[in-house]
């Protein structure tokens, strides 16, 4: 058993429910308003535009919850996401908190200018501290080209990738979308006596064949089990105003339908939620660029860059 929860700390994609009662607000700093989106726009065209905006964002910063069922064990916590910078290598933060048994555990990821950073201390496994040199990794992956499947996934390096810009263009590279769907989230505000509406879309998918192919290692059409642990489709909500960060992506869940047993003739079972990441307390407020430092001081740091080298070459660009 212990050594399914060392590998829930590579889920770093973080996530929740409850999203009904989360008090979600905008504030700060004002953006140059967006074009109105085109009638007609596709659930694939809307997931990509909302990539497009997160990433003009210069700055957000977000509190988060996240829930995770793996391997058959159910853990939730909280965090905080930051994103600061105008261009592509922007800086980027997570910050995770859960519980393991009656233990605390964290997980924290800072891209800076120079370095990725990534902190684990998750019991029972002793706190570890990796580093990688971006500068290096950018140098080896120049000639780089393509786009990896497993960006998508609960254990992709979303952080040092590229954060939630990044996140949501490998969701449109990867999946297909149907259209959206025009709803209204109403929940209590902070003092818990006015409704608040908050108009979203909502956007399901699969997975593109060909993507589905290469990350199962099958040949499109042929069957082959996937592994526990692959979501088959995700659902996103994203911001439906034009008033607070728009195209904001509130929610991601990630859901498994269990396979029909072998000669079985009945439906599949229910679809099991394997991942639900949700932010919320969304702010473009100045951000203190130290939060993207990170001092280790006399900790030991294991050199995680030759390892990233090898994983990225030829697969993907550092975005």
């Amino acid at each position: 058993m212990t050594h399914r929860f060392r590998n829930l700390t590579y889920l770093q994609l973080a996530i929740t429910t409850a999203f009904l009662g989360a008090t979600i607000q905008v504030r700060g700093q004002t953006a140059p308003s967006p074009q109105p989106l085109a009638p007609g726009t596709s659930g694939q065209q809307l997931v990509a535009e909302a990539a497009k905006r997160v990433a003009s964002e210069l700055a957000i910063s977000a509190d988060l919850r996240y829930r995770i069922d793996a391997f058959g064990h159910e853990l939730v916590g909280t965090g905080n996401y930051l994103q600061y910078g105008s261009g592509a290598d922007k800086l980027l933060r997570l910050d995770l908190r859960m519980q393991v048994g009656d233990k605390p555990a964290t997980v924290q990821e800072i891209r800076g200018d120079e370095s990725y950073w990534i902190r684990r201390d998750v019991p029972p496994t002793p706190p570890s501290l990796g580093r990688v040199d971006l500068r290096q990794l950018r140098k080896s992956l120049a000639q780089s080209s393509g786009q990896a499947a497993s960006d998508v996934l609960p254990q992709g390096d979303w952080i040092m990738l590229g954060g939630l810009s990044r996140l949501l263009a490998s969701l449109e590279q990867n999946f297909e979308f149907t259209a959206p769907r025009a709803e209204e989230l109403r929940f209590n505000a902070d003092e818990g006596k006015t409704i608040v509406r908050l108009p979203i879309w909502r956007l399901a998918g699969q997975w593109k064949p060909e993507r589905l192919a290469t990350l199962a290692e099958r040949e499109p059409g042929k069957s082959k089990a996937l592994p526990e642990q692959l979501p088959d489709r995700v659902e996103i909500v994203l911001g439906r105003t034009e008033d607070v960060l728009p195209l904001f992506p509130y929610r991601i869940t990630y859901w498994r339908t269990p396979p029909r047993a072998k000669g079985a003739t009945d439906e599949p079972g229910e679809p099991r939620e394997l991942l639900t990441l949700e932010l919320f307390n969304v702010s473009r407020k100045r951000i203190d660029l130290r939060e993207f430092q990170y001092q280790p001081g006399d900790q030991d740091v294991q050199n995680l860059t030759p390892f990233y080298v090898q994983r990225y070459s030829g697969e993907t660009k550092l975005r």
